[in-house]
């Protein structure tokens, strides 16, 4: 591996890490500027776009509070990380993940994303989680 490659594959985790920590704390431009201009973050529905990704952050949570007044955070972990260049100008990364919540290990999965430098800069161009595991007393399931 080159100097300059690993110096992709840093700046590529870096960029993995900041839409993580962005989204756990709810912070939608921050996690949209993690993004291309006309990224696409494809849940249940496609957001394309950091107005359509913004919208969807600031949206109301589809996660409901706890009835009991425990906290109701969620918690994302990055774990494994695959990352393969394309060309000089995009790559592919799947990672894998795991969420913590107020009962413990809440779900897990995997994000596949396609990244793309542009002025520099890798960014994500499309995002699509994968769910493998959900906890039965997940907060996703209330």
């Amino acid at each position: 591996m080159t100097a300059a490659r690993a110096e992709d594959v840093v700046a590529i985790q870096q960029r993995l890490a900041a839409a993580t920590q962005a989204g756990d704390a709810r912070k939608a431009e921050a996690y949209a500027a993690c993004f291309t201009p006309d990224g696409v973050l494809e849940l249940a529905e496609v957001h394309r776009g950091r107005a359509a990704i913004i919208a969807w952050m600031t949206a109301p949570s589809p996660f409901a509070a706890p009835q009991d007044g425990s906290p109701g955070y969620i918690s994302h972990h990055l774990t494994t990380c695959k990352i393969d260049f394309v060309d000089e100008e995009t790559a592919s990364a799947r990672t894998y993940w795991m969420v913590t919540s107020a009962s413990g290990l809440d779900h897990n999965g995997y994000y596949a994303d396609r990244l793309s430098r542009i002025e520099g800069e890798w960014l994500i161009a499309h995002r699509r989680p994968r769910t493998l595991w959900i906890s039965p007393v997940s907060v996703i399931r209330r």
